[in-house]
């Protein structure tokens, strides 16, 4: 009956352990960690900044010109406004699928923060 009942809470707690857990994958670490900041329009600090700065305001998503290595580099070390993530918020791993995700998704639409008012 011991027996049974140790194998009984030895299944429950691996069908519980966290290496059993589902990890986001590239696309939903991009919408979890990068997104907020780094998505076009207004609310974004990480392309309001550039607008302001009157240059291009290019939204990570769709990119073509980063590479993996100064990806890697900023997001460690972080960059103007942009704070650093340690390893145990990004592994190397998940880095590289984020950035996967950037070269092959499509980027999105710009809307605007709030609708145009109608003209009275």
């Amino acid at each position: 009956m011991k027996k049974l009942a140790v194998l009984s809470l030895l299944a429950v707690l691996g069908a519980c352990s966290k290496a059993n857990a589902e990890k986001p994958d590239g696309a939903e670490n991009y919408v979890l960690k990068c997104a907020g900041c780094h998505n076009p329009g207004p609310g974004h600090p990480g392309t309001m900044l550039l607008k302001q700065l009157g240059r291009p305001v290019p939204a990570l998503i769709g990119r073509k010109d980063l590479e993996l290595d100064y990806l890697k580099a900023v997001v460690r070390q972080g960059l103007i406004e942009m704070p650093p993530f340690r390893p145990t918020e990004l592994s190397d791993d998940e880095i590289a699928e984020i950035y996967a995700y950037i070269k092959d998704a499509k980027p999105p639409a710009q809307t605007p923060a709030m609708p145009a008012k109608e003209a009275p």
